[in-house]
C-alpha cells in the first residue's frame, strides 16, 4: 500500500504518515506499507494528541492509545490475550484529570468546613475518650459520699445510676462539640 492510500485508510493526512515512517515509527516493506502491520505499529508507536478530533467510538488502532471502552484488541504478535495494555497518554490524562477534579473536592469541604485534617480528628477524639475514662474512674468517688446512710440498695443504685449518667452525658456533649455543626451540612 502506498503513503498516500494509507494514510486515507487511517484518515489522517499524508504527511503524518511520512513523519512516522522516518520516525521510525511504522516500518515499510521496499518502500510500501502493511497496512495491518502498520495499524499496530502506529497504535503502539504514536501518542494521541490532546487536540485530536477521535473519539472513544473509534477503533483502537486509530486511538493510539490504549483501548477504551467497548473496544477490542487487534491480533498480532505485539497483542497477545491476556496481555496487560500499558497506559498511554490518554489514560494518564484521565487520570490526572480525576486526581485534580478530587482535590478540588476536597478543597471546596475543606473551604465549608465539612472536611478537617486526620491529626486533628485523631487528637480531638482521643481527647473526648480520655475525658470519658476519667468521668468514669471516678464515679466511685463521687457516689460514695452520696451513699453514707443509704440503707435501701435502689437508693444507692440511684446514685450511681445518676452519677454514670452525668459521665455520659459529659462524654456526649465532647464528641457532639467534635462533630461538624448540622445546619452547615
Amino acid at each position: 500500500m502506498s503513503k498516500a492510500a494509507y494514510a486515507r485508510h487511517r484518515g489522517c493526512d499524508e504527511k503524518a504518515v511520512r513523519k512516522a515512517i522516518a520516525e521510525g515509527r511504522i516500518s515499510t516493506i521496499d518502500g510500501k506499507i502493511d497496512p495491518d502491520v502498520a495499524d499496530i505499529q502506529w497504535a503502539k508507536n504514536t501518542r494521541a494528541r490532546a487536540d485530536s478530533k477521535r473519539t472513544a467510538g473509534g477503533d483502537a488502532i486509530d486511538a493510539g492509545s490504549p483501548l477504551l471502552d467497548g473496544e477490542t484488541r487487534s491480533s498480532g504478535p505485539d497483542s497477545a490475550p491476556g496481555a496487560p495494555a500499558s497506559p498511554g497518554y490518554a489514560d494518564y490524562r484521565a487520570m490526572r484529570e480525576k486526581a485534580d477534579a478530587e482535590m478540588a473536592v476536597r478543597a471546596n469541604l475543606r473551604d465549608q468546613g465539612l472536611l478537617v485534617g486526620r491529626a486533628d480528628v485523631q487528637r480531638g477524639i482521643f481527647d473526648a475518650v480520655r475525658a470519658f475514662r476519667d468521668a468514669v474512674m471516678v464515679i466511685g468517688q463521687r457516689a460514695a459520699p452520696r451513699c453514707i446512710g443509704l440503707a435501701d440498695s435502689r437508693e444507692i443504685e440511684h446514685v450511681i445510676v445518676d452519677e454514670t449518667r452525668k459521665a455520659l452525658e459529659g462524654f456526649e456533649a465532647r464528641m457532639a462539640a467534635l462533630l461538624p455543626n448540622k445546619e452547615t451540612t
